[in-house]
């Protein structure tokens, strides 16, 4: 056991966790309590949530978490005990997540991010929003501090990590800028205009309005489970995007959104591997663009649950401020001054329609390829951060004296890939590529 002196959780946390099971509880059993007569049912209920409010606040009273030398330590649990130990110059990230309830409460969930693992390693839930503040500063500065073998290391008992002035003393040093502010009518519209939500509309229109027109309700009945799912889909999208914001920071780039479950999450640049710009069919006739971004230590990752995933920077906007940000994250390289070469005459054999849309190239800093039709995505990795590459040949590519190059990234949405090139060709843009990230690596001489 540590000598250090060990923190707990917020006392509202068995509320917090519970939240969801006592609105339930009352939506169900609000018209026995008005009449002062509890059944059974009610009774069982009632039961079991005062059952896991005791389980909850003996849970909160055995969690306890301290920082020692070079861990963050954790131990937890009621029936069973478990002590995590968290290296903290093996965090990739560090997040802050409210769920609504938590909101309401002023509480946050701390979620850790460790290399090596592709899920969460840990999360501390839940803390008062200061103190989840605070100790996210402190464990970014010990692992900065770590990594860098510069000596003292803040400490979470030490007078910059006990007091908030000290903290917001530190956050001066560079004050946060505002990079981009999703704006809602545009969230919304480009929301009504993805697959999802043109799919709503069909289902809805075909197997709602028109069974009410025609007095068929029998089908309707049957159809409101489907209309509901996307409904909620969209719904997703649109609440996990709300009042998306990126801001500029001490610690990186910072993505805030979502209307009930507010995410705050920050992007170190120098843990930046590649970018990825999408542009759908119906967006680009508006000039609007996502852009995504592969983080190391980050699983690759789609859409949770409908909304944006960790991966994403800007859900939805100006293709200007899009490119701005992507130059911004990639030590201000212009992206289109990458010149892309379509895939030869050959390829038509293998992919008639999509050989049109899709491209390769290289210069002096950006790998770059660009695929799709229906969803054009345009692929960016820095020569520093090729992890491998590979010519693989399928037998009709064979026989076509075809090859696809992949240059390999750490996990996540982007994926640079030149598909269907001459075999020549893909072995020069192989011994390419080895060259310009060989010399990418080299440390440049002050």
């Amino acid at each position: 056991m540590s000598d250090k002196p060990y923190r707990r959780l917020s006392p509202l946390t068995p509320v917090a966790r519970s939240g969801i099971f006592v609105v339930a509880v009352v939506f169900a059993t609000w018209r026995d309590l008005l009449r002062g007569d509890l059944g059974p049912f009610a009774l069982v209920l009632l039961g079991l949530l005062i059952a896991g409010l005791i389980y909850g606040g003996a849970s909160w009273l055995l969690t306890k978490y301290w920082i020692e030398a070079d861990e963050l330590r954790v131990d937890t649990g009621v029936i069973a005990r478990q002590s995590r130990r968290i290296r903290i110059d093996r965090l990739q990230g560090v997040d802050i997540v409210q769920p609504f309830v938590a909101r309401l409460l002023g509480l946050a969930e701390l979620r850790m991010d460790v290399a090596g693992g592709g899920k969460r390693e840990g999360s501390l839930a839940f803390l008062s929003l200061p103190d989840a503040r605070e100790l996210k500063d402190v464990l970014l500065a010990r692992r900065d501090a770590a990594r860098t073998d510069t000596s003292p290391l803040p400490d979470e008992s030490s007078e910059g990590a006990s007091n908030p002035s000290a903290t917001s003393a530190r956050s001066q040093v560079e004050p946060d800028r505002l990079l981009a502010l999703v704006d809602l009518r545009m969230l919304l519209l480009s929301t009504l205009l993805t697959p999802e939500a043109i799919a709503l509309v069909v289902v809805a229109l075909g197997s709602v309005v028109l069974p009410l027109l025609v007095d068929d309700f029998g089908r309707v009945g049957v159809s409101l489970p489907l209309v509901g799912g996307l409904a909620l889909v969209v719904f997703r999208k649109i609440a996990g995007s709300y009042r998306f914001t990126v801001s500029q920071t001490h610690a990186g780039l910072q993505v805030r959104r979502g209307l009930f479950e507010l995410s705050s999450q920050t992007i170190a640049l120098n843990r930046l591997q590649g970018v990825v710009l999408s542009e759908p069919l119906l967006w680009r006739q508006l000039g609007w663009v996502r852009l995504d971004v592969s983080i190391a230590g980050y699983a690759a990752s789609s859409d949770g649950e409908g909304g944006p995933s960790a991966s994403t920077v800007l859900p939805v906007g100006d293709r200007a401020l899009a490119m701005w940000l992507a130059q911004r994250m990639l030590d201000g390289v212009d992206l289109d001054q990458t010149m892309l070469t379509r895939a030869p005459e050959q390829a038509r054999w293998v992919s008639p329609i999509g050989r049109r849309f899709m491209g390769f190239g290289t210069d002096e800093s950006l790998t770059v390829s660009r695929t799709g039709w229906f969803n054009r995505r345009t692929h960016v990795v820095p020569h520093a951060r090729v992890q491998s590459l590979r010519v693989t040949q399928g037998p009709v590519q064979r026989r076509l004296g075809l090859a696809d190059v992949h240059v390999d990234s750490p996990p996540g949405p982007v994926t640079v890939r030149a598909r269907d090139r001459l075999a020549t060709e893909a072995r020069t843009i192989l011994e390419q590529e080895i060259t310009l990230s060989r010399q990418a690596r080299v440390p440049s001489t002050p």
